[in-house]
């Protein structure tokens, strides 16, 4: 049976689709408590917004075994809002959150945790893999006789708000084809995973919270796999497989024979692109290889360094924790940490941490240099000074971060500047490959998340104690590369 579930694990890697049905779990990690947490609280919330939706069929009422019928039967009799239902026809089966009557059909919908929408904001550019879910239902309703017609279907987002999806229209202005056809070519793909098997996997940062991540890389590494390159992604693989197989083959060769005028022969990889992932299969490919800087570098330079990192929650769509690790100069035996730490849930907290944060920033910018990495920070503060006027403005922080005493050690420095023998440049392959190690045995900002959650629910002061030392640390790391970087020739 091809599930929606399928569909939406399709977009985000084709390969997780093939190991799960034709795998054994044996294989698996252990479950990731931060992927539990957000099935845990997706279904709370889900729950507490059907109960206010006006439902006239509830089939979560009704034993699994019947389902399927009872949902029918609940079709047949025009119910006008069914919750829970199960729909199948041949060889695909749905499970929509709700089914809305409309005329003389129905158009299917689900309810979600997070934005209907891509990005931070709603910018109107539906999300592909949410749209495959409902195109799946709205697929199974037209063989059942049961649609409306209409191709169209919702998504209700955290805050209750139906965001329409409308299938019959076109992906984006790029991108001519419809949410529908795009669907159709999903599903044929995802019936020849199921039946034959065949797929590669490619690592991602969307990997290290699947639960066949172990054994996926052990595979990508086994076949020098082009993906293990930093930001050469599935995408650019497959378009350089059959030229280039492997890391090595790619070091060995020379970029230019590849290379056209202003383009190369890689569909969607520029004369830039390639020659940068050619310098890191090199680096990958040569035992003892070093990291180095592509071009000088120039820092501002003051009496006291601050390393900045905030942790937010997706969930309840809120920063919980602004950290800065404070030193003098390059002397990382004389670093503090200060956090800021949201005790309590809701818009209260959140803001006194914030405004405590922002007050302790614009002192530090008189004096320090401030680093932080990758644009997160700055998106962060503009959406929470978007949400807290009383405590400053969007312009208040873009003309903060624009200050030369800002500085995005990611972005600016690190990938404009640096090259490294790493599979990626997060914050923590690079303070690792420097020797750092994180107090925690599994240091991650989703861990945080749960974390967290537990806190709220337990206030354990033990807890706490486990967030802001891994905070800390994401802060001291920051420290680390910056000066490994600085050491570099």
């Amino acid at each position: 049976m091809i599930s929606a579930s399928q569909l939406y694990d399709f977009v985000q890697c084709p390969h997780r689709v093939t190991l799960d049905v034709h795998s054994s779990v044996a294989e698996q990690d252990e479950p990731n408590a931060f992927v539990q947490l957000l099935w845990e609280q997706g279904l709370d919330h889900e729950r507490t917004l059907a109960s206010s939706l006006g439902i006239t069929a509830n089939m979560t009422l009704v034993a699994e075994s019947d389902r399927e019928r009872e949902t029918a039967a609940a079709m047949q009799r025009g119910e006008s809002l069914i919750y829970g239902g199960r729909i199948v026809s041949g060889d695909l089966v749905g499970v929509p959150d709700l089914l809305k009557r409309r005329g003389n059909g129905y158009i299917p919908g689900d309810i979600k945790a997070g934005s209907g929408f891509e990005g931070d904001y709603d910018d109107g550019k539906l999300k592909k893999h949410y749209a495959f879910q409902v195109a799946h239902y709205v697929n199974i309703l037209e063989e059942l006789g049961h649609s409306d017609g209409s191709r169209e279907a919702f998504i209700v987002d955290r805050e209750g708000v139906e965001v329409p999806y409308i299938l019959g229209e076109p992906q984006g202005l790029k991108n001519a084809i419809s949410w529908w056809d795009a669907y159709q070519q999903a599903l044929k793909e995802v019936h020849r995973l199921v039946s034959q098997g065949e797929s590669k996997g490619a690592l991602a940062a969307i990997c290290k919270i699947c639960h066949w991540y172990s054994r996926c890389k052990r595979e990508l590494i086994a076949s020098d796999d082009l993906t293990l390159i930093a930001e050469l992604g599935r995408a650019k693989r497959d378009a350089m497989a059959v030229a280039i197989p492997t890391v090595t083959a790619f070091a060995n060769s020379d970029p230019a024979e590849f290379i056209k005028g202003k383009k190369t022969v890689f569909s969607g990889i520029g004369p830039d692109s390639l020659i940068k992932f050619h310098s890191r299969a090199k680096l990958l490919a040569t035992l003892g290889s070093q990291p180095y800087l592509k071009q000088p570098i120039h820092l501002p330079c003051a009496v006291k360094e601050v390393f900045f990192d905030i942790e937010s929650d997706p969930m309840r769509d809120m920063v919980y924790l602004h950290g800065f690790v404070e030193r003098q100069h390059q002397q990382p035996e004389s670093a503090q940490f200060v956090a800021y730490f949201a005790v309590g849930i809701g818009p209260a907290a959140e803001k006194a941490a914030f405004a405590d944060a922002w007050t302790y920033l614009c002192a530090k910018v008189q004096d320090s240099v401030v680093y932080y990495y990758s644009a997160y920070e700055r998106t962060a503060y503009k959406k929470l000074a978007s949400k807290y006027l009383d405590v400053c403005s969007v312009a208040d922080v873009e003309a903060l971060f624009a200050l030369p005493v800002m500085i995005d050690l990611y972005t600016d420095v690190v990938r404009k500047a640096t090259e490294w023998p790493t599979y990626n440049q997060s914050i923590k392959t690079l303070a690792q490959y420097l020797g750092f190690e994180w107090r925690d045995t599994e240091p991650s900002g989703s861990a945080s998340i749960e974390w967290y959650h537990r806190w709220l629910e337990s206030q354990d002061a033990a807890i706490k104690r486990r967030i802001l030392a891994y905070n800390e640390d994401d802060c001291i790391a920051t420290g680390v590369v910056l000066d490994g970087i600085r050491s570099f020739r």
